[in-house]
């Protein structure tokens, strides 16, 4: 499970790479390299991103009725974690949707000139 949130930097190889639990609702995330301090940011498809937003609503209708019935009972334990469900599988999809899309440079190479030709 854990292998599903975690990447491999492009740049160095160091694996083990994770985003902030913070950015997972975000189109992009952004994070340090551990190994070679690159930052570094998840460039989903914006059809990976529309897919994750339509599964994050089927969620949240799945769960409104019972998150009502649970409010209108005044069962607040059950509303709780009803709604902690929610929030711990939207969490989730979009860590792995940032782990497992692309991966790139946030910003441009300080070395990279336009005037010659990049050495390979």
């Amino acid at each position: 499970m854990a292998r599903l949130l975690t990447f491999t930097c492009p740049f160095c190889g160091a694996s083990g790479q994770r985003f902030p639990l913070r950015s997972a609702d975000k189109r992009q995330a952004q994070t340090r390299c551990a190994g070679c301090g690159v930052v570094l940011r998840s460039d989903p498809p914006l059809g990976i991103h529309s897919l994750y937003l339509v599964c994050t609503q089927i969620l949240l209708m799945l769960a409104v009725l019972p998150l009502i019935w649970a409010i209108a009972t005044g069962q607040w334990v059950w509303a709780g974690m009803i709604w902690l469900v929610l929030c711990v599988l939207g969490w989730f999809l979009g860590a792995v949707r940032h782990a497992r899309s692309p991966i790139v440079r946030a910003v441009r190479d300080p070395n990279y000139s336009y005037a010659r030709r990049p050495t390979r």
